[in-house]
């Protein structure tokens, strides 16, 4: 047998496991906000269903939610109603959304009134 198709067979063996699930998520970002800033984090679409978990701790209340990131396009006006999950006017709280296969997402953090800053941790781990 020849070299191609003994590696050929190997890469196969190899990657055989990687679909069998969404990508393992575990990402943390820190932000420091102005009042009125909102900031992003634009998560792949994953071929298999997820449970998203958000959790967030500020110095002061922000608004953190999760949408599609079709319903994200523009970040300054999102509509509540199209939130996946959404927690407002929190310094700290955890949110969790059920996603459906092929859904890409984006978790957002708005800065009300005061300066902020917030760490945001989001996996996909159960």
């Amino acid at each position: 047998m020849s070299p191609r198709p003994c590696l050929l067979i190997a890469a196969i063996i190899l990657l055989a496991p990687a679909g069998c699930g969404p990508a393992k998520l575990d990402e943390t970002r820190n932000y420091d906000l102005e009042p009125g800033d909102v900031k992003s984090i634009i998560l792949p679409a994953q071929p298999k269903p997820q449970r998203l978990t958000v959790s967030f701790d500020s110095n002061e209340p922000v608004d953190v939610a999760v949408y599609k990131s079709d319903d994200a396009a523009e970040l300054f006006s999102l509509p509540t109603s199209k939130a996946l999950a959404i927690e407002r006017a929190k310094t700290s709280g955890t949110l969790t959304a059920d996603l459906g296969p092929d859904v890409a997402t984006t978790v957002t953090v708005s800065a009300l009134s005061k300066k902020a800053t917030v760490k945001v941790h989001v996996t996909n781990r159960k």
